[in-house]
């Protein structure tokens, strides 16, 4: 009410300085609009024409922008709404990918693709469906088509080398990252370059990429055992026989100590040349580098008994000394590992009762380096034990260990004849026994 009050105010206002200026200005003026053409009237009637006239156009002019803008408006309300079910249609996408229902996710970004075909993340996503589902050639095909589009893109030719690699195709792997790295080079494209290259048995590649990380200061913890690595492969690869081998190898040992491969390499050739008290220090340096691991304890007693030739009493004494050499520095299950190391060993040496002491002391053992016999380590022991049970002719007490592996119960009746000559007819332990 206040407002059209006002309104009639302001109205009476106007209404008053129109018969103010047109009663104020009654002298005649003429307005010359052409040649022709002139109007004459009061001079208050014609000022107010012309004000009427530059209202008028400006009402136009304010009109025409407002319309201009409205409309602009209505064409931003319009992209933002389309943006926005974009987007929803994005996180639908990736939500239905979430949760691991590929068919959906798939139909969702082929919808994105009818709606944007240039967007490249969807057509990334679609191949990661597509792959998921197990058709990765057509997911390879999908981003071989937007590579050649996008050819600088490292998204795509990142998942490119996937596929390919997947497929069996490492050759074109390695192109698609080489790409990756001459354009974007970063530490994961320079480590899945040398993986490949190294997968692919080009090793000189793979040390040339390695030696790129090192120069870029992508180092880690592990640099220097992939170097390692990658040397005693491209060693190995450029030597043209196995005496040239072992000279290189016998270098490489002296600077890279701790690399298990090449000891296990160089101790292999050096028990082909009959050398077995060279390839024992190196097995034993392989065990020390492990970390006393039993299974490298074992090849070391694997070789005094089976391999090396002599006195075989004085090959049984090394070869428990070896085994023996795993527990005095390791703790915990380590600990546990290579007592069974040692209780193997005994078995292969015929001595039964002290292998007998030694499993029968184990949970002791165990206890005090506060290991649980669980898995695989109670498996073992009961293997052992029994073995070791029926090598002494106790075979009624080995029917509840074979029951507790899930073994048939063993008998010694039939054509065996006694219990004793039953255990003894059986093969003699190998150091293979689990």
């Amino acid at each position: 009410m206040l407002r059209q009050f006002n309104r009639f105010i302001i109205l009476a206002l106007l209404i008053g300085v129109t018969l103010y200026i047109t009663l104020t200005n009654s002298e005649r003026a003429t307005l010359q609009l052409g040649p022709a053409l002139q109007i004459t009237t009061n001079a208050g009637v014609l000022y107010l024409g012309i004000f009427a006239a530059g209202c008028i156009a400006a009402s136009m002019i304010a009109l025409f922008f407002g319309f201009k803008g409205y409309m602009r408006e209505r064409r931003l309300i319009g992209m933002e709404r389309t943006r926005q079910a974009f987007f929803e249609l994005f996180v639908k996408a990736r939500n239905l990918m979430a949760a691991h229902e590929w068919n959906a996710a798939r139909n969702v970004w082929e919808q994105v693709l009818r709606k944007d075909p240039e967007n490249i993340i969807a057509k990334v996503e679609l191949a990661t469906c597509l792959d998921t589902l197990g058709d990765s050639r057509e997911a390879l095909r999908v981003l071989d088509l937007l590579r050649a589009e996008k050819r600088s893109n490292a998204e795509i030719l990142f998942k490119a080398a996937e596929l390919n690699q997947k497929l069996g195709n490492d050759t074109a792997a390695r192109d698609n990252i080489a790409l990756v790295v001459s354009e974007f080079p970063s530490k994961r494209a320079l480590e899945r370059a040398r993986d490949i290259s190294e997968h692919m048995n080009r090793i000189d590649d793979a040390v040339e990429y390695q030696n790129e990380i090192e120069r870029a200061g992508y180092t880690d913890g592990s640099t220097a055992a992939v170097k390692t690595r990658l040397l005693l492969a491209q060693l190995v690869q450029q030597s043209p026989s196995d005496s040239s081998l072992r000279e290189s190898l016998q270098a490489f040992v002296k600077r890279h100590s701790g690399c298990i491969d090449a000891l296990d390499r160089l101790a292999q050739l050096e028990m082909a040349q009959g050398c077995f008290e060279e390839a024992a220090e190196l097995l034993v340096k392989a065990a020390k580098a492990s970390g006393d691991e039993p299974a490298r304890w074992l090849k070391v007693v694997d070789l005094w008994l089976t391999k090396a030739p002599g006195d075989f009493v004085k090959r049984a004494d090394r070869a428990l000394a070896a085994a023996r050499s795993a527990t005095r520095s390791s703790t915990g299950s380590a600990r546990i590992r290579a007592e069974l190391v040692v209780a193997q060993t005994l078995l292969a040496l015929h001595k039964y009762e002290d292998a007998h002491t030694a499993l029968k002391n184990l949970p002791s053992l165990a206890e005090r380096e506060g290991v649980a016999l669980t898995g695989e380590l109670k498996q073992t022991h009961t293997a052992l034990s029994g073995l070791c049970l029926s090598r002494l002719g106790l075979i009624s007490e080995t029917a509840p260990l074979w029951q507790e592996l899930g073994e048939p119960q063993q008998t010694s009746t039939g054509s065996r004849g006694s219990p004793v000559s039953a255990a003894r007819s059986e093969p003699s332990p190998a150091l293979s026994t689990p």
